[in-house]
């Protein structure tokens, strides 16, 4: 009777021991999953949100989709708002400028561009994001993204 005892205290500590791994393991796959999508908003454009931007450029070029949201902050008028969807092959970049006050004429409302290839050219003193291969757009290289490098170490003390 010892020996069953024994057998079955074994497999209830196996079968915890099983259940409390499996539980750990979905607590912590949820966690990662709310940070991936709460991470997909940039708004602060710290070292933080600069690195993520670069991820989407790195996973669009390795064929991986992706998708932000970018409304960096405002400066005369209101915000620019960049919404940007990536399927691995073709990057659609949206820019809303409908929210701010100072834009008007022909310069006011949504631009859409639909691109094949989006590359980072950073220089000392900025990140410049540019589209290319783009629908209707003859082989340009459009800008559509430039952020310069001294407001994102201000943003990092900021945002620590």
């Amino acid at each position: 009777m010892r020996r069953r005892t024994g057998t079955l205290l074994g497999a209830l500590i196996v079968l915890l021991t099983v259940w409390a791994g499996a539980a750990a393991y979905m607590w912590l796959k949820a966690d990662r999953h709310q940070h991936a999508e709460w991470n997909n908003i940039l708004h602060r454009f710290n070292q933080a949100d600069i690195e993520r931007l670069n991820e989407m450029v790195h996973r669009h070029r390795e064929g991986k989709g992706d998708y932000l949201l970018l409304i960096p902050p405002a400066f005369d008028g209101g915000y620019w708002i960049h919404d940007v969807h990536s399927n691995g092959r073709t990057i659609t970049w949206t820019i809303d400028n409908t929210r701010d006050g100072m834009s008007s004429g022909a310069d006011k409302g949504k631009q859409e561009f639909i691109c094949q290839n989006i590359q980072l050219r950073e220089n000392s003193e900025r990140y410049v994001y540019t589209l290319e291969q783009c629908a209707g757009e003859d082989d340009e290289i459009l800008p559509v993204f430039t952020y310069r490098k001294d407001s994102i170490a201000e943003n990092t003390k900021k945002h620590r």
